[in-house]
């Protein structure tokens, strides 16, 4: 067993943490900024990680694939349908899939590296897909947190809420 099979076996978990951070937007409860914050930085640590260890180093299929992430992530932010409480810094969104398919396809991406790499040793084509593929996903949640937090959520509408908990009403502007 080598170093790569570790990193391959870490970013795993990392990936699931992912995918378990943004439970909050299937739950409807409204968190911190900083809980918003965590699924997009972990994110693009798994993707990082995935890029590092690509076989195949194709760094204008991974620019375009950031940018395309970057630019669909941004639309889909200015889509949420955003409540926050100004006075706890808590913000909600009404159940979203997006980020969770976002998160989940990153989840599965990075199982793939490890199965492929690790246990069934198959060669790689070196074409960089899976790594471009994470960045896309990374991206896509960075720029759905940043056009969500940054642009969206000073133009919410207040609602008092209590952090972890479906306040079991929405305002939506």
């Amino acid at each position: 067993m080598d170093a790569l099979f570790f990193i391959h076996l870490a970013i795993v978990p990392l990936a699931a943490f992912v995918l378990w951070s943004m439970r909050h937007e299937f739950n409807e409860n409204a968190v911190t900024r900083l809980q918003w914050a965590v699924p997009p930085l972990f994110a693009v640590v798994v993707a990082a990680v995935l890029l590092i260890v690509s076989p195949g180093k194709r760094f204008e299929l991974w620019a375009l694939a950031i940018v395309a992430g970057l630019v669909l992530g941004a639309v889909m932010g200015m889509t949420l349908k955003l409540n926050q409480d100004f006075a706890f810094k808590l913000m909600r969104v009404p159940r979203t899939w997006d980020g969770l398919a976002a998160a989940a396809l990153l989840l599965l991406l990075a199982l793939a590296r490890f199965v492929s790499s690790e246990l069934i040793e198959r060669r790689s084509g070196k074409f960089g897909v899976l790594g471009a593929a994470a960045a896309f996903l990374a991206a896509y949640l960075v720029a759905r947190y940043v056009i969500a937090r940054f642009y969206k959520a000073p133009r919410a509408i207040h609602l008092d809420m209590h952090r972890g908990r479906n306040p079991g009403r929405t305002l939506i502007n």
